[in-house]
């Protein structure tokens, strides 16, 4: 009783929604005759007055007016035109609010029915399990012909059936060989074999992703429904390596993203739950080889995606699997090899060697030109990270910056927003996560060559490379973008400051001075890469040069006394330097930097403070009398401002004389 009523109610809801389409379909029919009419009535009658008009042959068009209106029109509407809903969104409310919507909710609440009826008979049977199987079989079966008789209804009715009778199958046959052993594990994937190829065949004839996605997803989900946490994983790996295989034999016929994007999420996300919760170092023989056969796979169906596409334009790459691939599969790979001896770097090594021979095969095609370069980062990328990990460092947070600049690369290249989102968010985590997994330099390893401080390089120069990439392009870039590569930027030249923290503490030098040498060789850097490929926005943050070298200096001096002398050690050389190099930006950069003023004047007084203190350290040292020390106070300034007026050198000469001159005035205080 209770299920006849269900049927009537979703009877009558199907009517309903029926009514609803009709009476809409109508009315918009009505307006499109109406405004049809009215057209062609305006158009008689704008034709009359045109012919009746006296001919003028110095007839001037004024088109000024109509491009105004067109501009403000524009600029009233640009803010409030809504986005577009994504992609994924867009089908899963297409897939339950048009076409046939009542055969689409059936067949998944059918689907999802038998998948529990089938564990329910393992429990409490009466007919036997191969009556019941069997019977299931038939329905599929029936179920597919009868789908591919009525291929050709609207509404994908014939599709839907297909689909619904190749999930059904995928459960058979798995369901029989794991749970009953009603036939072997060879039988099975025969079987399978067979019903992955029949699949694959229905859906590149008919052209219909519907189809192959619901047969996918079904097969896919076959393990995951009926699974009770025992079972080999031979088995599960295999059955998923037909599955991809399908995917495959798909992919050499269409070029269906969103059919290659599910088939690698479920195969690696499966994969990893497993090996959280399951793996071992004894199962590493059984394993590996499934991993590598489901990298090839998709490493194979992204360059088909490229090969085949039939599509403008011709440089497409699927972003998302050329460069999530090797992210999700290399970690992966890192924790089966853990227990071998430098095998995450042999594997490094491996794909690299990989990566460049597929450059070197696709290289030179204008199809293929933009994945042969990206094939080629991926290269470079795992030669880089493999030097690390033969040293037993886990630079996987590194591995992601790099990754995540080369989607930025790709992302922009094809204006694709959500893969940009993507690439912008793993780099921001990479960033983030990376200082707070290192350890500290052990002492007995060398300065500035090891692998924390190389971890460290890897994730500024890819912060650095998002950043130049995404101002360069930032027309592409939402408002909620517009600052996100000054962030990157500013990280970036963060993260040198932090890897260098370290690594200067080793020198038996005063920090600060060792830290405001380490200032110029970054900012000298910098400015090198800035003028190369002209990026005005590092150029204008090189103005923040002379206030980090002042704070490193204030930090030194934060307690003064008669007793601090700024130019011990290397003081001399270090505060010398940071003036000469601050007054050479000053020059070259004198007509773009905005507070290129300011800083001519904050160089002056921060050379004057500098030789003040100075002054004031030699007159204590010499005699304890204060009236010597207040005396020694203005000697500094004094001798500046003379040197000032003698030569005007603040006007007329160039930064590099005036800075030698203040160089001469600290050296002479000095000596």
């Amino acid at each position: 009783m209770t299920l006849s009523l269900l049927i009537y109610i979703l009877t009558l809801m199907w009517i309903y929604s029926l009514h609803t389409k009709i009476e809409k379909l109508q009315k918009v029919v009505d307006r499109l005759q109406d405004k049809k009419s009215k057209d062609s009535t305006s158009l008689v009658k704008e034709v009359i007055e045109v012919e009746d008009r006296p001919k003028d042959d110095n007839c001037m068009v004024d088109i000024d007016e109509p491009i105004g209106h067109i501009e403000k029109f524009r600029e009233q509407h640009s803010e409030t035109t809504p986005r577009e809903p994504s992609k994924i969104y867009r089908l899963i409310k297409s897939y339950f609010t048009e076409g046939n919507m009542l055969v689409r909710i059936g067949g998944v609440i059918f689907f999802f029915g038998l998948v529990f009826l089938v564990k329910y008979a393992a429990q409490r049977a009466t007919i036997t399990i191969e009556m019941r199987l069997l019977s299931i079989s038939i329905g599929a079966i029936v179920t597919t012909i009868v789908g591919w008789r009525l291929r050709s209804r609207e509404g994908g009715y014939g599709l839907i059936l297909q689909g619904l009778g190749i999930a059904t199958l995928y459960l058979i046959i798995y369901s029989s060989s794991k749970f009953y052993s009603i036939i072997t594990l060879e039988m099975g994937f025969a079987l399978m074999i067979v019903v992955v190829a029949a699949g694959s065949l229905l859906a590149v004839i008919q052209n219909a992703l519907p189809l192959a996605l619901f047969a996918t997803i079904g097969g896919f989900g076959v393990p995951i429904l009926t699974s009770d946490g025992s079972g080999s994983h031979v088995v599960l790996f295999g059955y998923y390596a037909l599955l991809d295989i399908g995917i495959f034999a798909m992919a050499w016929y269409r070029s269906w993203r969103t059919l290659n994007i599910v088939g690698f999420l479920f195969t690696f996300v499966i994969a990893i739950l497993w090996g959280v919760m399951r793996y071992q170092p004894e199962l590493f023989s059984t394993t590996e080889p499934f991993l590598i056969l489901y990298f090839l796979l998709y490493l194979a169906i992204s360059i088909l995606f490229t090969l085949k596409h039939p599509f403008e334009p011709k440089n497409l790459v699927d972003a998302t699997l050329v460069f999530g691939l090797p992210l999700v599969a290399f970690p992966i790979q890192v924790d089966l090899v853990r227990y071998i001896e430098y095998g995450a770097a042999y594997s490094a090594v491996a794909l690299g060697t990989l990566y460049l021979a597929l450059y070197w095969v696709l290289k030179g095609r204008e199809r293929s030109d933009l994945l042969s370069q990206s094939f080629l980062a991926l290269g470079v990328v795992f030669y880089t990270i493999a030097i690390p990990y033969a040293f037993d460092a886990d630079l996987s947070s590194a591995l992601w910056s790099l990754e995540s600049s080369a989607i930025i690369w790709i992302a922009l290249k094809q204006s694709r927003r959500y893969a940009r989102y993507f690439g912008e968010s793993l780099l921001a985590i990479s960033i983030v996560v990376y200082p707070t997994s290192v350890i500290s330099v052990d002492s007995v390893k060398l300065v500035f060559v090891n692998t924390t401080y190389l971890g460290y390089m890897i994730v500024i120069v890819s912060a650095l490379i998002s950043s130049y990439l995404l101002d360069r392009e930032r027309y592409q870039l939402l408002a909620i973008e517009k600052k996100i590569y000054i962030l990157f930027l500013t990280a970036g030249i963060l993260l040198w400051f932090i890897a260098g923290s370290d690594e200067l503490r080793q020198f038996d030098v005063r920090y600060s001075d060792a830290l405001l040498l380490y200032l110029i060789v970054g900012t000298m850097l910098l400015m090198l890469v800035a003028t190369l490929v002209k990026w005005d926005l590092a150029i204008s943050a090189l103005q923040g040069y002379l206030p980090l070298g002042i704070s490193i200096f204030i930090s030194y001096v934060e307690q003064y006394s008669l007793s601090i002398d700024p130019f011990s050690g290397i003081g001399w050389v270090s505060i010398g330097l940071f003036v000469l190099f601050g007054y050479m930006l000053l020059y070259r950069f004198r007509d773009i930097w905005r507070f290129a003023n300011a800083l001519h004047i904050t160089t002056l007084w921060f050379t004057t403070i500098v030789a003040v203190m100075e002054s004031q350290h030699i007159a204590f040292g010499y005699s304890s009398d204060m009236d010597w020390v207040l005396l020694s106070t203005a000697i500094a300034p004094l001798l500046l401002s003379h040197l000032h007026h003698q030569t005007q050198i603040l006007k007329t000469q160039s930064p590099y004389f005036r800075a030698s001159v203040q160089l001469k005035v600290l050296k002479s205080l000095q000596m």
